[in-house]
C-alpha cells in the first residue's frame, strides 16, 4: 500500500511539474508575442504576424518540442475546441442572405477573384502530388476553396491598423473579404461531406460510401434548417427577457449556451467535422441581438487571451525545421505553386472586376494583394492535412521496413 501511494505521489508530482512548465512556456509566448507586436506596430503589422514569428521560433526549440510531445493529444483537443469556437463566432458575424441578393461592387470583386483562383487552382493542383495516392475531385475543390478564401477577421484588423478601414477602398476590401470567406467556407463544407479529412488517416475511418454521404447531407440540412427556423424565435425571447441596460440573467445565459451546443452536435454524429458544423450553425443564427453580441465578445476575448498563443505554439511545433529539405526541388515546387496560384488568381480576378467597375489598375492590384490574406483557419487546415499526410508516410515506411526484415 505504501509503495502504491509513493508511486501515485511521484506521478502526481511529475504531472504538476510538467503542467508548471507548460504554463511558463505559455506565459513566455504571451510576453514574446506582445513584445514583438509592439515593435512591429509602427509598420501596421497585424498581431498574427508577431504570433507566427514567435510560434515558429519557440515551437522549434528542442526542449519545448520534447515537452509538446508529451502533451500532444491534449494539444490536439485544445486546438479542435478552440477552432470550433473561432468558426462559430465567425459564422455569426457573417450574413448568408447576401448570397441571395443582387451582386454589388463588393460581391463582384469577390466572386471574380474566387472564380479566377479556382480556374488556376483546378488546372494546376491535379498535377501536384501532395499525396502519394489519388486525391479525387472533392479534395481538389477543397484545396481550391482554401486557396481562394480570404481571412476576413485578419484582413479587417490589417486595414484598421493601416487606418484605411473606413475609406471607400477599405470598406470595399473588407466586404469583398467577407464575401470570399463565406462562399469559400460553404464550398469547403460541402466538399468535406464527400472528402472528410480523417479519411486520409490510416485505420481511423472506414471507406466512405454513398449511403454514409447521404446520411451526412441529411444531417447537415436538418441541422441548419432547424437552426434557421428555431434560433430567431429563441434568441428573440431571450433578448426580450434581457433588455438593454440590465444585467443578463444567468439562467438565460446558461440556456443560450446549452442551446448553441445542442444545435451544433447532430451532424457530428454522422462523420461531419465539428469545426465546420460550428460554422454552419453560426451562419444560421441571427447576427443582431444582445445574446449574439455577448457570445461573439466572450469568444473573441477567450481566443485572443488564451487560445491564440497556444495555437501558434502548436503551429510552430508542427512546422518542424529539421524536416525541411531545401535541396529537394519538390519542396520548392510545393512551396511556390500554391503562392503562384493565389497571386495569379486574385490579381487577375481583381483586374477583370476593376476593368468592369472602372477602377485604376494599380488599385485593382492592391485589392487583389489584400484579398490574398490568409489566417487561422487556413493554418489549422494546412497543419491537419500535413500531419495526416506524414502519418500516412510513416505508416507506409513502417510497412516497407517490416517487409524487408520479415520476408
Amino acid at each position: 500500500m505504501a509503495i502504491a501511494f509513493t508511486q501515485c505521489s511521484e506521478k502526481l508530482g511529475y504531472l504538476i511539474l510538467q503542467l508548471a512548465k507548460n504554463f511558463m512556456v505559455y506565459m513566455a509566448m504571451v510576453l514574446a508575442c506582445n513584445g514583438l507586436h509592439f515593435l512591429l506596430k509602427p509598420y501596421s503589422q497585424p498581431r498574427i504576424t508577431s504570433d507566427i514569428v514567435v510560434g515558429m521560433v519557440l515551437g522549434n526549440i528542442p526542449f519545448l518540442r520534447k515537452l509538446f510531445d508529451e502533451f500532444n493529444r491534449a494539444f490536439g483537443f485544445i486546438m479542435d475546441f478552440g477552432m470550433m469556437c473561432y468558426m462559430f463566432a465567425l459564422g455569426i458575424e457573417m450574413d448568408p442572405s447576401l448570397l441571395f441578393k443582387r451582386p454589388n461592387k463588393d460581391a463582384l470583386v469577390a466572386y471574380t477573384a474566387i472564380l479566377c483562383t479556382f480556374l488556376v487552382s483546378l488546372s494546376l493542383i491535379p498535377f501536384l502530388h501532395f499525396f502519394s495516392r489519388h486525391t479525387g475531385v472533392a479534395f481538389t475543390i477543397s484545396v481550391s476553396a482554401l486557396l481562394a478564401s480570404s481571412a476576413s477577421p485578419v484582413l479587417t484588423r490589417l486595414l484598421t491598423n493601416m487606418k484605411i478601414g473606413k475609406s471607400d477602398i477599405g470598406k470595399l476590401v473588407i466586404a469583398a473579404g467577407m464575401h470570399s470567406d463565406l462562399v469559400c467556407l460553404l464550398i469547403f463544407s460541402i466538399c468535406y461531406i464527400f472528402m472528410p479529412t480523417d479519411a486520409y488517416c490510416i485505420g481511423h475511418h472506414s471507406e466512405r460510401t454513398l449511403k454514409n454521404d447521404i446520411k451526412t447531407i441529411i444531417a447537415v440540412v436538418v441541422q441548419t434548417t432547424f437552426t434557421a427556423m428555431v434560433s430567431p424565435v429563441f434568441m428573440a425571447w431571450v433578448n426580450n427577457e434581457n433588455p438593454e441596460g440590465r444585467p443578463m440573467k444567468g439562467s438565460h445565459l446558461v440556456l443560450s449556451v446549452a442551446f448553441m451546443v445542442l444545435i451544433c452536435s447532430p451532424s457530428t454524429l454522422y462523420d461531419f467535422s465539428p469545426v465546420l458544423s460550428a460554422f454552419m450553425t453560426g451562419i444560421c443564427l441571427p447576427r443582431d441581438g444582445r445574446v449574439s453580441k455577448w457570445i461573439i465578445s466572450k469568444i473573441n476575448y477567450i481566443l485572443s487571451t488564451i487560445f491564440f498563443p497556444i495555437f501558434f505554439l502548436w503551429m510552430g511545433n508542427a512546422a518542424n525545421f529539421t524536416q525541411f529539405r531545401p535541396g529537394d526541388p519538390t519542396t520548392w515546387l510545393r512551396f511556390f505553386i500554391p503562392i503562384f496560384i493565389v497571386f495569379t488568381g486574385k490579381i487577375v480576378g481583381t483586374l477583370i472586376s476593376g476593368a468592369i467597375l472602372g477602377f485604376n489598375w494599380r488599385e485593382s492590384i492592391l485589392i487583389g494583394l489584400l484579398l490574398i490574406t490568409k489566417g487561422h483557419f487556413q493554418i489549422y487546415m494546412a497543419i491537419k492535412v500535413a500531419s495526416i499526410f506524414l502519418d500516412y508516410l510513416h505508416s507506409k515506411w513502417y510497412l516497407l521496413s517490416c517487409s524487408r526484415f520479415h520476408p
